[in-house]
């Protein structure tokens, strides 16, 4: 597996502390299970599990740094960043499932990504 894809997925999997904001989108709070596959390139695929508060992502792990939002609308964007790599991703979320793309361009990487919410 590429290592920034299991750094990044990493630090969320060791408690990724998420961060409350001022646009917050509490419906989609709570604790969720996420599978990665990947489609292009070398990374493996990768379950883990993470959660989300207010709707924002601000975290400074210790082997990389995640920082992105679910919107009011279930829209998630979130970037991974370990020196010069960044993984991208994007998707959508429901009150009970989610699902999206994400890309690692400088190793070539990407694929799609699922969730579901944990109760």
């Amino acid at each position: 597996m590429n290592m920034l894809l299991r750094c990044g997925f990493a630090a969320l999997a060791a408690g990724t502390a998420l961060q409350a904001g001022p646009a917050a989108a509490s419906g989609y709070d709570g604790k969720w299970s996420v599978s990665v596959v990947t489609e292009q390139g070398s990374c493996d695929k990768y379950r883990w599990d993470l959660g989300i508060a207010d709707g924002r992502i601000n975290e400074r792990g210790l082997l990389a740094q995640a920082s992105g939002h679910v919107d009011q609308r279930g829209a998630v964007r979130v970037v991974f960043t370990r020196g010069s790599d960044q993984l991208a991703a994007t998707g959508m979320l429901t009150n009970l499932d989610g699902s999206g793309r994400w890309s690692l361009p400088n190793r070539q990487c990407s694929g799609r990504w699922s969730a579901e919410k944990r109760t």
